[in-house]
């Protein structure tokens, strides 16, 4: 059987308002982390000015303790976070999340050695769901 040294990776773009998420965004992060769900490879802060314009910060310029263990920090490059921020509204921010889904490398490895390829993949944000539940429960 393949053995994979990563597993399937995911880059989220988490938008906020103001400058920079709470402290228990960060939390729920370790907490994915401490139970073996995902492995976080980067992390990087994006704000866009009231003027417009985007900067990026690396996690290390904006949190001083508590900042989780980066596995390939780098990995996003400037473009992938660029692209992943464009339309963030002034005055608002986003963190630049990329994760390795350590529950799905057995998986990856599995399909791979079957001949298998993901061939597409599509997200729906829990809000949404949970909305649609509710608007459609019994």
């Amino acid at each position: 059987m393949t053995t994979f040294d990563y597993g399937p990776i995911e880059f989220y773009a988490i938008g906020f308002e103001g400058d920079r998420p709470g402290p228990a965004v960060l939390q729920a992060i370790d907490d994915l982390v401490a139970a073996g769900t995902v492995n976080v490879l980067d992390l990087v802060f994006a704000r866009r000015s009231p003027e417009g314009e985007i900067e990026v910060l690396e996690l290390s310029d904006t949190i001083d303790d508590g900042a989780p263990a980066l596995d390939l920090a780098g990995l996003a490059s400037q473009d992938d976070i660029l692209y992943l921020a464009e339309n963030l509204e002034p005055g608002s921010s986003a963190a630049i999340l990329v994760v390795e889904l350590l529950w799905a490398k057995s998986f990856a490895a599995a399909l791979y050695d079957a001949g298998g390829a993901v061939i597409a993949r599509e997200g729906i944000p829990a809000p949404i769901v949970n909305a649609f539940l509710a608007e459609n429960a019994d």
